[in-house]
């Protein structure tokens, strides 16, 4: 996981088993109820019953709705039965937590166990992250191997154990592996068909070049250059993926969009895009265009917010805007631009809007994500652009779909992190429809003809005549 992101990481590394026992504070199956103002400016805060059409199409068994797939990152650790339950019915993939519970409430559930790639921790024992203890139980099964050229070493070194590349990351010692290694690879194999066992593949967090150059020596003595690493490592991924029948292997490539981390995610199958998604960057641009790189190159892609409710709560220069609270109003945000970047069908791209360990999820989720929009019918493209009433450009985007219309307005520069309602502009919308803004608990509003967006606010206009 990324250090930007208060996520409690060494015990996220610790990959804690989620148990049923304790209870949490409220399992009610309701969106986010964290306060936030009310503005009038727009017709669309109005809460009105929803079209019961609107939420039609909806399976039991995953992918539980035709138009999105949905997430979740489970460090939850206060599991109950009730929550389990609406899990299962909620969310078509999940890391981490126990794939077993996972599939007692939903037996086509996704499910990937956490893991570590390139490094081990130097102590513990755990087949996914502290897994030292096990190697050598396997190279003493499997001679023909060296252990200690399973690690990478310092450059200039003689290459033995006291000058393995060695650095503590989230409070853990660690080694770096030698992806090259023949040993290494097939030990790497056997070590992730164990760890997989009937799971639909596997997660590797901190498999980043970012993240991953942040730690490795520019040279090392079996490496000229982290590139050389890199490519690897690559190829320890296609024999990984190889060796469990080509199931997903997920790499946590977070904000990094390389050409390495291209060519990783596609021997790899999966990406888990950690902190990508934010209402408060100008460059979503280039990530819309990366997911696209992505699903168009069969990479599975889970497409993280990189603001949880309690983050975005308390943003009081954030207001609510068209929304009844400021959480709403970002949780909307969010949700419109993974439809401005979803395929044709949403088979490989999942949202996840969430990624708390101490809220239960049902209390947390936006509702209209239920909302069945259909599928896009073109490409995004630019509807509007010009200055604001306090002088900073704007862009707003626009995507159409089969029952809505989607509207996005991006933030335009580091100097224009201003969004109250003084930085509203009006659109109007396509005459010959019928125009229904979608609130983000799964409410409607009264039907509009123009509506008011802030700077990083976003609309989904359902169409009134396919309701």
């Amino acid at each position: 996981m990324r250090p930007s992101r208060n996520v409690f990481a060494a015990l996220i590394i610790a990959v804690a088993a989620c148990t049923d026992s304790t209870a949490p504070s409220s399992a009610a199956n309701s969106p986010a109820t964290i306060a936030g103002v009310k503005n009038p400016i727009s017709a669309s805060v109005v809460s009105l019953a929803a079209p019961a059409s609107l939420y039609t199409g909806y399976s039991t068994s995953s992918r539980h709705w035709t138009h999105i797939s949905t997430m979740m990152t489970d460090y939850y650790y206060s599991w109950t039965t009730a929550e389990r339950a609406w899990a299962g019915a909620h969310y078509d993939f999940s890391m981490s937590g126990s794939g077993s519970a996972w599939r007692a409430v939903n037996p086509t559930v996704g499910h990937y166990p956490y893991g570590l790639s390139w490094t081990t921790m130097t102590s513990g024992t755990n087949l996914g992250t502290a897994y030292y203890a096990d190697m050598k139980s396997w190279y003493a099964t499997h001679t023909q191997y060296s252990r200690e050229k399973a690690f990478v070493h310092r450059y200039g070194s003689t290459g033995d154990s006291a000058s393995r590349v060695f650095f503590n990351r989230w409070g853990s010692n660690r080694w770096a592996i030698n992806p090259a290694d023949p040993g290494l690879i097939a030990y790497s194999v056997s070590r992730i068909q164990r760890l997989v066992g009937v799971e639909n593949g596997v997660f590797f967090d901190e498999a980043a070049t970012g993240d991953i150059g942040a730690w490795l020596p520019i040279t090392t003595r079996e490496f000229s250059s982290r590139a050389a690493y890199f490519s690897s490592l690559t190829q320890l991924m296609v024999a990984v993926r190889k060796g469990i029948g080509g199931k997903i292997v997920m790499l946590n490539t977070a904000e990094y969009m390389t050409d390495a981390d291209y060519a990783a995610a596609v021997a790899s199958g999966g990406v888990h895009l950690e902190m990508i998604n934010t209402f408060k960057f100008s460059g979503m641009g280039d990530r819309w265009r990366w997911v696209e790189r992505l699903t168009t190159g069969g990479v599975f892609v889970s497409f993280i917010s990189a603001y949880s409710s309690q983050d975005i709560a308390g943003m009081t220069y954030y207001p609510a805007g068209n929304s009844a609270t400021n959480v709403q109003r970002g949780k909307l945000w969010e949700l419109a631009s993974y439809y401005l970047a979803v395929p044709a069908t949403p088979n490989l791209f999942a949202i996840q809007m969430e990624q708390l360990w101490n809220k239960p999820y049902s209390t947390l989720w936006i509702k209209a994500q239920e909302a069945n929009i259909g599928h896009p019918l073109a490409p995004r493209a630019v509807l509007k652009s010009g200055m604001d009433p306090l002088g900073h450009y704007y862009l707003v985007y626009n995507r159409n779909f089969d029952r809505a219309l989607v509207l996005l307005r991006l933030q335009q520069g580091w100097n224009a992190q201003t969004y109250t309602d003084a930085t509203a502009i009006t659109v109007t919308l396509p005459t010959g429809e019928k125009w229904i803004p979608l609130n983000a608990d799964g409410t409607v509003g009264s039907a509009v003809t123009t509506i008011r967006l802030r700077n990083s606010e976003a609309a989904i206009l359902l169409k009134g005549s396919k309701m």
